[in-house]
């Protein structure tokens, strides 16, 4: 058996599986959104500006942003795409990004200082390949790209400020008069280090914000799937509604108690003889089509399936919490079992199956139930004398040919619940059930008709 680690680390492995497709799929989303912006950008400098080398120049840019996006995008496809894949391009990004927007464009017909470069407001550019970064899901990716933006950034201011003829505030430039200042901004050569140092600030709490925004995704991801993998296991023992309360309860069966309930035990006559004849294949996949199908019938009730044993379902009304009509719905459910397999076989008969013939046992009264087990294989019980008189009812329906044998606790429950209740069983009287001294007395309910399915062994 598979030790703690073991398992935490099976659970780790699943989960950075999962992490590593979500961050593939996640670069095939950021191709697309940089395909969107590169074309609105485009379309946007089309617009506003004159058509000569100069713009051909700045969409030739776009078109190799594009490529090396769709260079990415390809090795995202794959799934042993590297890992340094989206650092690779997104250093690309970042420092090509960077040298267009700090160097004058070489086609542009006037010529301005390189400290108006930095005054035209681009560096906004930088912060959508910086978001870009996010959609992968990776916050390491998200981390670097902001910080690598920061870095490449004040490089290039750095360039532009020891540039020939520069011009930098000696001095605290916010502590300078108002005149100065403005002859100052009027320079087309000075370069406020104030508010470049701001940009390289801002782009890296947005950096830091966008690991922050993917962090806490990842974390809301892993707690839906957990949350979904929990709702699935009682998905497959309660009905949805149920369900529904169990998954928002933060101790949905509470401590362990005892209650009055409904135990129902159903399985198909013959089929250890089934199981002999035919190949396991077969074996399974009729057991699979009579689980599912007596399944629906105890949801539709509104009860529980507490276990599967072999051919035998065993349900439960009144789990987890008790209600006014459990008795009711018990005797209902059993009859809607043989309703629902009679309607089975004829669809079996008509394929050249052999019909099926299924046995029910029901009680009611008390017993413990709570959770047993340990943190590691947690499951719910229901233990107690109702559900040993329940199962033997079940084997006793052979004896007494009937199809349905319910306890006189579950008709006398059943009867308090609703007086005008119409009952198809009949009082059959006290019978001697195994592993009981005390005879139970036991109500008996057979098929509408006479001749009906037969055992599969047949």
């Amino acid at each position: 058996m598979p030790t703690a680690p073991t398992l935490e680390l099976r659970r780790y492995s699943r989960l950075k599986n999962l992490r590593e497709r979500a961050e593939r799929q996640g670069a095939g989303l950021q191709f697309w959104a940089r395909t969107a912006s590169l074309a609105v950008i485009s379309c946007f400098f089309s617009l506003i500006s004159r058509w000569d080398a100069s713009l051909l120049f700045v969409l030739a840019g776009l078109v190799l942003f594009q490529l090396v996006g769709l260079i990415q995008f390809l090795f995202a496809r794959r799934r042993t795409a590297p890992w340094w894949i989206g650092y690779l391009v997104g250093t690309l990004d970042i420092i090509l990004l960077t040298v267009l927007l700090v160097t004058p464009n070489p086609f542009s017909l006037e010529v301005a200082p390189a400290a108006m470069q930095l005054r035209e407001g681009s560096f906004k550019f930088l912060l959508i390949f910086v978001c870009l970064g996010a959609l992968t899901l990776s916050t390491r990716l998200a981390l670097y790209l902001g910080a690598l933006a920061a870095l490449t950034w004040a490089i290039g201011v750095g360039w532009v400020i020891f540039h020939p003829g520069t011009v930098i505030p000696a001095t605290n430039l916010y502590s300078l008069p108002m005149r100065e200042r403005l002859n100052l901004y009027l320079n087309p050569n000075f370069v406020d280090t104030f508010a470049q140092a701001t940009n390289v600030l801002v782009v890296l709490i947005i950096g830091a914000i966008m690991a922050l925004v993917v962090y806490r995704s990842r974390h809301l991801s892993e707690d839906y799937v957990k949350a979904e993998r929990a709702r699935a296991n009682l998905a497959r023992h309660f009905s949805p509604n149920v369900v529904d309360q169990l998954a928002t309860d933060d101790e949905p069966f509470g401590p362990v108690r005892r209650q009055d309930i409904a135990v129902l035990f159903a399985d198909i006559v013959g089929f250890t003889h089934y199981s002999e004849d035919h190949p396991a294949e077969a074996v399974f996949e009729l057991l699979r089509q009579f689980h599912r199908r007596m399944e629906q019938v105890v949801f539709d009730h509104h009860g529980t399936v507490d276990n599967y044993i072999g051919d035998c379902i065993m349900a439960t009304f009144g789990v987890p919490q008790t209600s006014h009509d459990d008795a009711t719905r018990a005797i209902q459910c059993a009859e809607a079992m043989v309703a629902a397999l009679e309607a089975w076989n004829v669809q079996r008969v008509s394929r050249g199956y052999p019909p099926l013939d299924v046995r029910i046992g029901a009680q009611y009264g008390a017993v413990v139930i709570g959770a047993v087990g340990s943190e590691r294989n947690l499951s719910f019980a229901v233990v107690g004398d109702t559900v040993n008189v329940a199962s033997r009812l079940q084997s006793l329906c052979r004896e007494l040919q009937a199809n349905i044998c319910f306890g006189s606790r579950l008709i006398e429950a059943a009867k308090a619940e609703s007086p005008t209740t119409q009952l198809n069983a009949r009082d059959h009287g006290p019978v001697s059930i195994r592993g009981r001294d005390e005879p139970v007395h036991v109500w008996v309910e057979h098929r509408a008709e006479d001749q009906g399915a037969i055992a599969v062994s047949a």
